[in-house]
């Protein structure tokens, strides 16, 4: 790399390898090797995590600035930093970590700040990282530590683990402000040296502000987020006062993924309980962009715990561990010192065990190691030591002690020795990610296959079958569960641990990463399939619109030129659309229309004195000329059915919180905008289905399903056959239509004026091209590549993203960009 490449590096704070597209993965995957094999084109990824998988050193040779610098291993997150790794195993992949290089060390082993580092020495940085497919982000000490010290640890760790954000330490508003900046830190510097088809996998909670803001500067990027930590239930989710700019933030993935379903349903709930939004099982739509959603748990680097635990230092720490414990059982676990761990709930369940098997005192002993946790916490530590003392002095002596408990760091070979020859690894924390400490537990197993106790409220309880699923808060149920596991005969062990061993072999790190990478091609992949509307060529629009001598403008009123509202009376018409409709109605050349679902009086209070301006309510069934009176299409049809609609609407409204009727002269609307948004889905359902039973099957009605709504109309009323009345017998007047629409009753006119545009085309040019243009749904681009740049000009637009199915030609983002176009 280039001295100049390496200075800009170190300016920009962050250096990223450019990618190119990748290919998706295939194939079954039981090796780590041989599913790499599965890559058959050039696999290029960004994985972006808070922290970077090492820290750095003064090297020696430097006592002084510019330094030279030495890389090690960061402790933590192996299995997150294994699997990443794993990426770039295959000669056809390649995989660069960016993440916070944190503090570095003196050559006394004192930690500080890069703050006051000199620019070379910063590039020095990139450079000795750059050989380890690492890109280092420099963050000033203050907002590095309002970030992570601040809102991740003290705001969003607790209320992702079940703790109210609200009784930790007090919220600070410069925490917000710096999760904010590390989060832009991260999004420009990446987007400096951004490419089209580059992969970008974000990891965890200290980055749920990334997606959207990269998004933001790049819109066509693929991003994956994995969030590593639970997803709480939405009514504790709620009370966090930026769950709006959280949520979004990680909406602006492709695809996001989580441990366990129940993390990835809390989640769903959650977008559509704050923010409104549909969802489904499987994707949020966030304004018209699906988010994928999909369910990875995952695993741990087995093979490097299988090489680590047979290495002659744990074998000599294992021969003195038993030594030390002969005769007795041994118990292991091993904690954070949070809240969430659960150790209390381990020694409580303990004692009980002891109080209820006397015949287990001096024969087992529990170790129990704990590790500084998120945040000191001194209530816990001391009612900790209130236990283990209490156990020691109830059940111990001087020759032995029950519960041998050690606050410190456990290094990796006495812990690899302690899982080694454990006779029951118990695990009672009250809400965790993953735990994968369970997992190395059952790859050290292999000789005695000792059982695991696991509580339910970790995310491993799902997958691994084998173990004996506890509830910490049940005591006396874990100690049963602790007194059976110690008398397990060897045959029920040995069929526990096959099934654990092979579920963890089968689905370590390397096959989660793999699997992430592929759903996240197959999303995009299946988005690069699906149909797209262009959207709409202004220029083109401006030169049909003044060539033209005889123009019809037709637009749809709700979403269309007022957004959505919750309260429908609510959509009032803003001042600079009724500018807009006034200056085209003035132009004689020009018949304006507005073709709504509202009722006729909606229409006349709003829209009524505007001069000129044709209207037609609910849906095609009235209709008023330019200085007309109103016309009732369907004066001659039976509306009997009508009592027996409402009926059947008023017993759901009944049951539904929220829930409205909007009784119209042709049509009823059952609203529920307003309520509960997962209940509300469920009685929409359920009411469609009486509809269909007792009214559709037996009269000439239909039900149209809108946005939060339910309406029963006549199959004769639609926008489409409006559309045709407006045009008239002789289509070939107007040389320059255009219509405007949102949701699905609007799709009955771009139909209509499809079917017209094919008629005169095909009169007039003969082109075989034009006759050849389908009528269905979703051939939005036929539109515009074969005949909506030839005189007459039709442009049905509807107004959503480019990938909403739909017939019409092109699409506008919003109802602000029809009002701009108008």
């Amino acid at each position: 790399m280039h001295k100049s490449n390496l200075d800009e590096a170190a300016d920009l704070s962050l250096k990223v390898v450019s990618l190119s597209r990748p290919s998706s993965f295939s194939g079954k995957i039981e090796d780590v090797h041989g599913k790499h094999k599965e890559f058959s084109a050039h696999v290029r990824i960004i994985a972006a995590s808070h922290f970077l998988p090492f820290s750095i050193a003064v090297s020696e040779e430097t006592p002084t600035e510019p330094f030279q610098w030495k890389v090690s291993r960061r402790s933590g997150h192996t299995a997150m930093y294994a699997g990443i790794r794993s990426l770039s195993d295959n000669p056809n992949a390649d995989c660069t970590h960016v993440g916070w290089i944190g503090n570095y060390k003196d050559l006394k082993g004192e930690e500080h700040s890069c703050d006051d580092l000199s620019h070379e020495s910063r590039t020095n940085i990139c450079k000795e990282l750059e050989k380890h497919d690492a890109v280092p982000v420099f963050v000033d000490e203050a907002t590095a530590n309002g970030h992570y010290e601040g809102y991740s640890k003290q705001i969003l760790w607790p209320l992702l683990h079940y703790m109210s954000w609200s009784d930790s330490n007090p919220m600070k508003s410069a925490w917000w402000d710096c999760y904010n900046q590390v989060s832009k830190t991260f999004a420009t510097a990446i987007s400096a040296i951004y490419k089209d088809g580059d992969i970008v996998w974000i990891h965890d909670y200290h980055l749920l502000l990334l997606p959207e803001m990269f998004r933001a500067l790049n819109p066509k990027a693929t991003i994956g987020l994995f969030l590593h930590s639970p997803f709480p239930s939405s009514e504790l989710f709620r009370s966090l006062p930026n769950r709006k700019e959280i949520l979004y933030g990680m909406l602006g993935s492709t695809s996001i993924g989580f441990q366990t379903y129940s993390y990835a349903r809390h989640f769903l709930s959650s977008c559509t309980r704050v923010l409104g939004l549909e969802s489904t099982p499987t994707g949020i739509d966030n304004m018209g962009n699906m988010v994928a959603i999909g369910v990875f748990p995952i695993g741990i680097d087995a093979r490097q715990v299988q090489e680590r635990r047979s290495l002659p230092a744990v074998q000599t720490k294992m021969k003195n561990l038993r030594e030390m414990f002969a005769n007795k059982r041994i118990i292991i676990g091993r904690d954070r010192l949070d809240e969430v761990a659960g150790i209390k709930q381990k020694l409580e369940a303990f004692e009980k065990f002891l109080e209820m098997y006397p015949e287990w005192q001096n024969n087992v002993v529990l170790i129990q190691v704990t590790q500084p946790g998120q945040t000191r916490q001194p209530k816990l530590e001391a009612k900790i030591s209130e236990l283990v003392t209490s156990i020691n002095s109830n059940y111990g002596s001087l020759e032995f002690m029950p519960v041998m408990y050690h606050h410190t760091f456990l290094n990796t070979d006495e812990y690899m020795a302690l899982l080694n020859i454990a006779d029951l690894c118990l695990i009672t924390v009250i809400r965790d990610g993953m735990n994968t400490g369970s997992l190395e537990y059952v790859v050290c197993q292999q000789d005695k296959h000792s059982p695991l106790l696991l509580s339910e409220f970790t995310g491993t309880a799902g997958s691994v079958s084998g173990a004996i699923q506890i509830n910490p808060w049940d005591y006396q149920g874990v100690a049963q569960a602790i007194d059976t596991a110690l008398r397990m005969g060897p045959d029920e062990k040995k069929v526990r641990y096959k099934e654990m061993y092979r579920h963890v072999m089968n689905h370590d790190a390397q096959y989660w990463a793999s699997t992430v990478i592929q759903d996240l091609r197959a999303t995009v992949l299946a988005g690069q399939s699906s149909s797209v509307t262009p959207k709409l060529d202004m220029a083109l629009f401006v030169k049909g619109f003044k060539a033209s001598k005889r123009r019809m403008i037709m637009l749809d009123y709700d979403g269309t030129l007022t957004p959505i509202t919750n309260i429908p009376a609510q959509a009032l018409p803003p001042a600079e659309m009724l500018e807009a409709l006034r200056a085209l109605c003035a132009d004689p050349r020009n018949f304006v229309s507005v073709i709504s679902g509202r009722d006729r009086a909606f229409l006349e209070l709003h829209l009524g004195d505007i001069e000129g301006l044709a209207l037609s309510g609910e849906h095609g069934s009235f209709i008023r000329y330019p200085g007309g009176e109103w016309i009732n299409l369907l004066a001659e049809m039976d509306m009997s059915w009508k009592d027996e609609v409402l009926s059947i609407f008023e017993f759901y409204t009944e049951r539904t919180v929220g829930a409205t009727i909007e009784a119209k002269e042709t049509s009823i609307t059952w609203h529920f905008r307003n309520a509960d948004p997962e209940y509300g889905e469920f009685q929409a359902k359920e009411c469609m289905n009486h509809l269909e039973n007792s009214v559709v099957s037996k009269r000439p009605v239909e039900i149209l399903v809108g946005k939060k709504c339910l309406e029963v109309r006549p199959i004769s009323v639609n926008k489409g056959e409006i559309v045709k009345r407006l045009m008239g017998a002789k289509p070939k007047q107007w040389d320059f239509v255009v219509c405007a629409g949102d949701d699905k009753t609007d799709e009955d006119m771009f139909r209509s004026l499809r079917t017209i545009k094919r008629s005169v085309a095909g009169n007039t040019s003969g082109e075989e091209g034009l006759n050849a243009v389908s009528t269905s749904v979703g051939m939005g681009t036929n539109w515009s590549s074969m005949s909506m740049r030839l005189p007459p000009y039709y442009f049905t637009i509807t107004v959503g993203p480019p990938d909403k199915r739909s017939a019409a030609a092109w699409h506008v983002s919003s109802s602000h960009d029809v009002v701009e176009a108008l």
